[in-house]
């Protein structure tokens, strides 16, 4: 009986293992090629481009980070995710700015928005998460930029799926299962668990 009610959560967990979604990721997400392979320019793409200067102030994680200064108009970065339309999506970004103004920063998962601002104020590398769920097989992540008077780094890009509520309900159910049947063991006296 034991055995059998360990072995039944074992299944459960094993099924929540083989059930949950697999986990997605950028390309060149921390910009460690040393340019935007895996990325394309949208609009104004003057002064944008990427540093390989080591770890400092202007990177957020390894050695490279990219840079962005259009003037008087918009520019910026995009690419195409390979993702499951229905499923929810964390993105993950560090974003830092120099206070310049006029200047602007968005980013969007699809259609949706995550982050808008207009005019920042100069800070240290800032970690954004947002969840946002995919519309179909592809969706495009962007990034756009305006800094007249300086320039706006970008750093550490990721993205993953996120598990269903009923995934993780079945995960704590296994897990649940298998702490209930590893404590009634430890109750039984040890006369109980020698073979007959």
């Amino acid at each position: 009986m034991k055995r059998n009610m360990l072995a039944t959560a074992a299944l459960v967990v094993a099924s929540f293992t083989f059930a949950a979604p697999v986990q997605a990721d950028v390309t060149n997400g921390g910009f460690e090629t040393g340019d935007f392979t895996g990325w394309t320019g949208t609009g104004n793409t003057s002064f944008n481009g990427v540093q390989c200067p080591g770890p400092g102030p202007t990177v957020n994680s390894g050695n490279c980070s990219a840079f962005f200064g259009p003037v008087g108009t918009t520019g910026g970065i995009t690419q195409n995710l390979t993702t499951v339309a229905g499923q929810q999506y964390n993105i993950l970004f560090s974003f830092m700015t120099d206070g310049g103004t006029p200047s602007s920063f968005s980013a969007s998962f699809g259609a949706t928005t995550l982050l808008s601002l207009t005019n920042p104020g100069s800070s240290g590398y800032t970690n954004y998460s947002f969840n946002a769920f995919a519309t179909g097989s592809s969706t495009a992540l962007s990034f756009s930029f305006r800094d007249d008077p300086g320039f706006m780094f970008l750093d550490s890009v990721s993205f993953a799926a996120v598990p269903e509520p009923s995934t993780w309900a079945m995960m704590l159910l296994g897990f649940g299962a298998i702490g209930f049947a590893m404590r009634r063991r430890n109750r039984l006296p040890t006369a109980d668990l020698q073979p007959a």
